[in-house]
């Protein structure tokens, strides 16, 4: 006669595909690599190319070279499988293009404000020359 066996208690034979099971699931998932970073690799190169016009070359040219340095080494790894670490390196490489371009902003609007300044300056003088005559 066989034992009588309680409701809902696993069977001999599904506790043993268990431990199986779970070391052919633990298997797949350590061979799977993460995604390559397409969307922030995308996003990458297009705030480097925005960023590298001749104005913010010229007005922030250490932070751009960061930004596209950032952006080769993100490609490089990658072409290299290492994934994650292209993702985290395209991420910098699209914030640090932001702050060139950022830079390149404030160069430009404090030339601007001199600019206004100046004239300001110039058109203060001749008012006092035509006062004094």
């Amino acid at each position: 006669m066989t034992p009588p066996t309680t409701r809902g208690a696993p069977s001999r034979s599904h506790r043993a595909w268990t431990p199986g099971a779970t070391l052919a699931l633990l298997a797949l998932a350590a061979c799977a690599s993460p995604p390559e970073p397409l969307a922030e690799m995308a996003v990458a190169e297009a705030a480097v190319s925005r960023a590298s016009s001749q104005a913010t070359q010229e007005a922030a040219a250490p932070s751009l070279r960061v930004a596209t340095d950032k952006l080769a080494l993100a490609r490089s790894a990658s072409a290299a499988g290492e994934q994650d670490k292209a993702r985290r390196l395209a991420e910098q490489a699209a914030l640090d293009a932001q702050v060139a371009e950022l830079q390149a902003q404030r160069v430009r609007s404090l030339r601007a404000a001199q600019e206004s300044e100046d004239a300001a300056r110039a058109l203060r003088e001749e008012i006092n020359r035509k006062t004094v005559r």
